[in-house]
């Protein structure tokens, strides 16, 4: 009998919460959701207590002069016991805190057989006085029960079993009292009345419970973010240089970290509730425009990034860099700025020496390669402004090589400063002198393009380097080769003058070394095999050579295949399969690569209208191709005439595309994802990975470097990286895609990090569109086989039985 009665009680808590919660909702949040709904009881205790006590004493008075007035002091004790143990029970709740340890089913038990008690012991009242009251009495006491109802409705509505463990009794005793009442048609009318505002209440109890359970479960989600943010915020500051800063509405410093602290020179209580904008102001090195800059940006509550500025801080020249971000409360008001600091000192101190020693070779005291390339650009915008002309000689020696492998390399490095000295005492002061690395050299020549001075100063430059050097009283011989070109003649840009000039200088030595060339158009094979190369592209687009490859996108949790990204192809007339990475460069070089890439959009999507609805498209975007195409009209085009979900195209980009115009380049990612298309951030981690473009634009998705992948076999660092890029993305609630994946190890390292979905060999290679359908129907098959095999595996030990 005990075991039927637990299991009918069972049947109804369960009946009951369904009603309340959500059928999702684990085991752990809802010890969480009942421990919350027998504290939303407890809180009513006093208020609750003080009401019925009020009650209770009116209704002993009503009684007195009654024969049932020894029974109402009897039941009036009772009440004040009740009373007493609920007060005593809200002030051990109270002393005791949320924190206190306790088992939510069993308190939940314990709250129940209370109500349940207090319910019998207010079910008693009308039991004892209605048959033998006054007529007043006989009002009265409905009233007062109906107000006791509708009050612990309300007050236990937070659990509606402990609400209906008090109603049931109160509610049967009433209507067997209304039937005890003399007259009859009062006493029906009372019970109609009764069964009347039994509806009400029950609603009232299912609308409060659902109300505060809903409550309840975001209070939940909220906390748990806030620890995970927090989590974070404290693992950032401990394993990071950097460290956070915080102010509100009124611009003061409301959070001061321990690194925040020490960079400042100053205690946190001296920098808590500083204006953090007066701070800098007072801090600033001579009148930092930076600071105006972060100002405007905090007036118009925009996020300002990677701002440096040159601050004294205890008597010592800093350079700091800020990033800040605009914070608001959950109903969307502004409450202060968030952000990241850190002292790039030592970093810039270290720049600038860098970039000095990086404008001038070590060896000849000449400058190097990437000055001269900036000294070439500059004669080349002269030349476009002002029409100025200039040379360039591209110089090599001849027989160094042997004399350095020979003699060894301290001999041949004097020899090399040697030679520079040589040329500079060729040329005139005004002309640029280069050493571009090993045994070539580069001379820019501003103004000077006769045929005659030019052939006259190669001319001596080779005869001065044929002379005989004297290293260590040793005399040795070496030769100097030179191609020449001239500007605009032989090109109108560095990259081409430097290329026509080198071009020309391996005519040189093709012609017996030790002389010079000027350049010419016959020279340039690569340059019109690049042309050529074009105008085939060109015809491509219209020949339809462009094919799509698919390779295929795994679930890692299923193993199943959920979409393919696209990966182009040209299938040459002549040269067979071209792979993009010698097309695309070319493309990108013209307005070729927007033809190019809005086809592919297009073919990709028109293919995956082919596929199950379930399997998505990927489209890789290049920055060019972004940045020329009306890239939202062609997606939605696209989608329209193919009829592909929108939620099935994933775009991806590179983080190379945020990096200039990044405002513009946002823009237009928001008007993508605004037709629901889902935004992919690529090989993320590869150089220029940064937490504030995850800030700025909420991407869908992160997709690993292959570069990741493939080191963590050997690599625990690379394994941290991994694991810091999937909870950043878990955080920030970006779905996770690690690429290249080629062994199993792999991807059991990338499954247990809650990697969400995987790309590689180790699945498939890239499949041509007549492959796809074979492909899904053997991982169909597959996955068929693998059930019928685990049927059998159940049913083995049944038959071996038999």
């Amino acid at each position: 009998m005990r075991a039927l009665i637990s299991s009918l009680l069972r049947l109804l808590w369960n009946a009951i919460d369904r009603q309340v919660l959500d059928s999702n909702i684990d085991a752990q949040t809802r010890k969480l959701i009942l421990s919350e709904q027998i504290d939303a009881i407890v809180q009513m205790t006093p208020a609750l207590c003080g009401g019925a006590l009020i009650v209770a004493i009116h209704l002993l008075t009503v009684s007195v002069d009654t024969p049932v007035f020894s029974m109402m002091l009897i039941w009036f004790a009772a009440i004040i016991g009740l009373v007493v143990f609920g007060v005593q029970s809200w002030l051990r709740a109270k002393k005791r805190g949320r924190s206190g340890k306790r088992n939510p089913v069993k308190a939940a038990r314990h709250t129940i057989i209370s109500t349940a008690t207090i319910g019998v012991l207010w079910g008693v009242l009308p039991l004892i006085m209605l048959p033998a009251a006054s007529s007043s009495a006989q009002v009265v006491v409905p009233v007062a029960m109906a107000a006791i109802i509708m009050s612990a409705a309300i007050s236990y509505s937070s659990l509606p079993q402990a609400a209906f463990a008090f109603l049931i009794p109160v509610v049967t005793a009433n209507l067997i009292g209304t039937q005890l009442i003399d007259s009859t048609q009062l006493g029906n009318i009372l019970a109609l009345m009764l069964l009347s505002l039994m509806p009400v209440v029950g609603i009232i109890v299912f609308r409060t419970s659902r109300s505060l359970v809903r409550h309840i479960i975001r209070e939940i989600d909220s906390r748990t973010q806030q620890n995970v943010i927090s989590l974070l915020l404290r693992e950032f500051e401990e394993n990071s240089s950097d460290w956070l800063w915080e102010f509100d509405v009124d611009g003061k410093i409301d959070r001061v970290s321990d690194r925040f602290s020490a960079a400042t020179a100053m205690t946190k209580s001296d920098l808590i509730r500083l204006n953090f904008v007066e701070f800098l102001h007072d801090h600033a090195v001579d009148e930092n425009f930076h600071i105006n800059e972060i100002t405007k940006a905090i007036t118009a509550r925009e996020t300002f990034n990677g701002v440096e500025l040159k601050l004294n801080i205890g008597g010592s020249d800093v350079i700091w860099r800020l990033t800040g971000k605009a914070a608001f409360d959950p109903s969307g008001k502004y409450s202060g700025y968030i952000g990241t600091a850190s002292d790039v000192t030592a970093e810039k101190t270290a720049e600038q020496k860098i970039n000095y020693l990086a404008h001038y070779d070590a060896l000849t005291g000449l400058v190097n390669r990437a000055r001269f390339s900036e000294k070439l650009g500059k004669c080349v915008s002269r030349l476009e402004r002002y029409g100025t002309p200039f040379s360039v000689f591209y110089l090599d020696l001849d027989r160094f090589k042997l004399i350095n492998d020979s003699k060894g390399h301290l001999v041949g490095d004097r020899l090399l400063f040697e030679v520079g000295r040589r040329i500079c005492a060729e040329v005139r002061e005004s002309d640029i002198v280069a050493r571009l690395g090993g045994d070539e050299f580069a001379v820019i020549l501003p103004n000077l393009t006769s045929s005659n001075e030019v052939s006259g100063l190669a001319d001596r430059l080779v005869e001065t380097i044929q002379k005989p050097f004297e290293i260590d009283t040793e005399s040795l011989s070496i030769g100097l080769s030179v191609g020449i070109a001239i500007a605009p003649t032989d090109g109108t840009k560095p990259d081409q003058i430097l290329r026509n000039a080198d071009l020309a200088l391996y005519r040189a030595k093709e012609e017996g070394r030790g002389t010079y060339r000027f350049f010419k158009a016959e020279m340039d094979s690569s340059a019109r095999e690049k042309q050529i190369l074009e105008v085939e592209l060109r015809q491509a687009l219209t020949g339809n050579e462009f094919i799509l490859n698919y390779q295929p996108l795994v679930s890692a949790d299923s193993g199943m295949t959920t979409g393919f990204e696209s990966l182009i192809r040209w299938n040459h007339s002549i040269r067979d399969i071209v792979s993009p990475a010698e097309f695309i460069p070319i493309a990108e070089q013209s307005s070729l690569i927007r033809d190019i890439g809005d086809w592919t959009i297009y073919e990709a999507c028109k293919a995956a209208s082919q596929w199950p609805d379930e399997l998505t498209i990927a489209v890789n975007l290049s920055p060019k191709h972004f940045m020329l195409s009306d890239i939202e009209q062609v997606v939605r085009r696209a989608l329209e005439e193919t009829g592909v979900n929108p939620s099935r195209l994933e775009l991806e980009i590179t983080e190379s595309l945020l990096i200039e115009r990044s405002d513009e380049v946002i823009d237009k990612l928001g008007k993508l994802k605004q037709l629901g298309v889902v935004i992919a951030m690529d090989d993320f981690g590869t150089g220029y990975s940064s937490l504030s473009y995850l800030l700025k634009f909420p991407f869908d998705k992160i997709k690993i470097d292959r570069s990741f992948v493939t080191a963590l076999t050997t690599d625990p660092a690379a394994r941290d990286v991994l694991r810091s890029i999937v909870a950043l993305g878990k955080t920030l609630k970006m779905n996770i895609t690690a690429e290249g994946v080629e062994n199993d190890e792999q991807a059991d390292f990338l499954k247990d990090i809650a990697c969400n979905h995987f790309q590689g060999f180790l699945f498939s290679k890239p499949l041509n569109s007549d492959d796809i359908p074979g492909y899904l129907l053997a991982e169909t098959n597959q996955r068929i086989n693998a059930g019928i095999n685990h049927a059998a595996d159940q049913t083995q030990p049944e038959l071996k039985t038999a």
